[in-house]
């Protein structure tokens, strides 16, 4: 059983866990005056090896989550962003966001799902005895897998929300009476870098996993954690700061340069190529397969897809119904993505692709068989484009922007003359479109989503020698993600061709507006949220950061307080 099923399977394990350990701080003295041999607590639970196997899958699923990359993630960051168009403007304008709404509610108990786990699973590791057959190897492994993790919420935390409660291995709540306070972000900053630290000499390489344990946590994907989280502190801490000159602002860029050229020189990584004889196909099929959930043939070829060769950090998901479950829907062990986003019959179609981005898609210097840079055609669908690559399948059909979108832009007066779809619909994560018989779908969408992928490590080391100071082999790593698909050369290593080469190669991969968020924190970067967004809809000082539930402000009495402009 690989970890795309061990892990969903295993769910339930995360609430049993949290149950007993609710109903264990709520009994009183006489309940614990006897032993019950049948109840799972949580002293009694670290008792074997499997029981630290469970409790670190349920480590992974908080990731996988609906608050997370099972919707809310791509609900919220995907709609904000300027590429995309919501079906009702008031979630485009961050008008729904607030410190009650539930998508907001969502993603802080996920990520706090996730923190919790993993600093009790530390602790444990660290307290429990020696176990029978559970070597120190082994828990080492265990370890520096759910410190990989908890870095990955701890970046969440501190970039989503700035200042919420912060704890550790050494602090994990247990006293549920007890009032939290906002943690100091450097506090997350830090810790995060601990665990990467620890986690990165101590985890295998993707090639050196077994099969059964496909899509842990490797050290590449650690490695490319550290860099990314060193990027983001120089703009959420250092510039927010006034420390982006400082001595410390360069070391932790230099700190990530290192971690990003671990991945890029460890042979694990490489882009896909696209393959001779190099048709129109091969490039489509090349680049979707880093979001498809089967692999993908052209003509002559077939392209490897989920945990490829281009995957550095990927959500595993499947089409399993599980009992009982709930990630993120009742009995499912997918996400509810296509539900939301796909040009699926019965999906909500909720995005849709503004036409402006096809239109930043270079025309210059494009391969044969393109009008266009070939990334335009495989980010999203235009009228005629086949859905499906089955004969067999209901959607091995032309795409109908009538049908199969909402014509959001249309209806809104976004068209372009001469445009070659009434609408331009969401291909990146929904080709194929995901409809098999005898599932649950759309609900039950099996398509991992990946959270670091190799293009992505070769343009945030492409950044990060930009503010270093280029040697030449950032400029390098940008272009070699243009070579990919044969598009020109950049001549410079220049703010506009890094902003310009990200919102093209990662389109509708929710990068985009954690990137103008972090950017806008430099004026050097140029960010005006006006000309990007409309008139009023992002405030700043505000806008940069989610509101703190107001539930959690409630149950902790006001000690802990709300982010600005909330």
């Amino acid at each position: 059983m690989n970890l795309k099923d061990n892990v969903m399977k295993n769910l339930i394990v995360k609430y049993l866990i949290l149950a007993s350990l609710v109903i264990s701080a709520g009994c009183g003295e006489d309940f614990l005056e006897v032993e019950n041999k049948n109840a799972l607590t949580d002293g009694s639970f670290y008792a074997t090896q499997n029981d630290f196997l469970l409790a670190l899958n349920s480590c992974y699923s908080a990731l996988a989550d609906r608050g997370m990359y099972g919707l809310q993630f791509h609900l919220n960051n995907g709609t904000w962003e300027d590429r995309v168009l919501f079906e009702t403007t008031n979630r485009d304008y961050l008008a729904v966001m607030n410190a009650g709404s539930g998508e907001n509610s969502q993603t802080w108990q996920a990520m706090y799902f996730g923190l919790y786990r993993t600093s009790q699973l530390v602790r444990k590791l660290n307290e429990v005895p020696e176990i029978t057959g559970f070597t120190q190897e082994t828990r080492t492994l265990y370890e520096a897998q759910a410190r990989a993790l908890r870095a990955m919420y701890y970046f969440y935390l501190v970039t989503f929300y700035h200042s919420p409660v912060y704890y550790d291995e050494n602090s994990v709540p247990v006293n549920f009476e007890e009032n939290y306070s906002n943690g100091d972000p450097i506090q997350f900053w830090d810790q995060l870098e601990t665990d990467l630290e620890f986690a990165i000499p101590n985890l295998p390489g993707k090639s050196e996993y077994s099969p059964e344990d496909l899509g842990r946590v490797t050290t590449g994907g650690a490695s490319a954690l550290l860099g990314k989280a060193m990027l983001y502190k120089y703009y959420h801490y250092h510039v927010q700061n006034g420390t982006e000159g400082s001595d410390e602002a360069r070391e932790d860029l230099e700190t990530a340069r290192d971690a990003f050229l671990d991945v890029m020189n460890g042979g694990e990584y490489a882009l896909v190529e696209v393959l001779a004889p190099k048709t129109r196909k091969d490039y489509l099929m090349a680049l979707l397969s880093n979001t498809s959930f089967v692999d993908l043939p052209s003509e002559n070829n077939l392209y490897d897809s989920e945990n490829n060769i281009e995957s550095v950090w990927e959500v595993q998901y499947s089409d399993v119904l599980i009992q009982p479950g709930w990630l993120p829907g009742w009995q499912w062990s997918g996400s509810l993505n296509t539900q939301y986003f796909s040009p699926h019959s019965n999906s909500y179609k909720n995005h849709e692709v503004h036409p402006d981005w096809f239109y930043a898609c270079d025309t210059v210097g494009v391969p044969g068989g393109f009008d266009r840079d070939p990334r335009a055609y495989a980010s999203c669908y235009i009228t005629g484009d086949t859905m499906h690559i089955d004969p067999d399948n209901a959607y091995y059909k032309q795409f109908n922007p009538f049908i199969n979108t909402k014509r959001i832009a249309s209806s809104r007066g976004l068209n372009y003359p001469d445009q070659p779809s009434v609408a331009f619909g969401m291909k990146k994560y929904y080709f194929p479109v995901y409809d098999v018989p005898g599932t649950a779908s759309p609900n039950n969408d099996p398509t991992n989503r990946r959270v670091i992928r190799y293009a992505d490590v070769l343009l945030m080391y492409a950044e990060v020698m930009f503010l270093l100071g280029d040697d030449g082999t950032g400029l390098a790593a940008l272009n070699q993600v243009r070579a990919r698909v044969d598009m020109p050369s950049a001549p410079a290593l220049t703010r506009e061709a890094i902003m310009h080469e990200r919102d093209i190669e990662l389109a509708f991969e929710c990068h985009r507006w954690n990137d103008l968020v972090r950017w806008s924190f430099d004026p050097a970067w140029g960010i005006n949220w006006e000309e990007i967004l409309g008139e009023g809809i992002f405030i700043v000082g505000k806008h940069e950061y989610y509101p703190i539930p107001v539930s959690e402000i409630n149950v902790n009495n006001g000690a802990l307080k709300q982010n600005p402009g909330w």
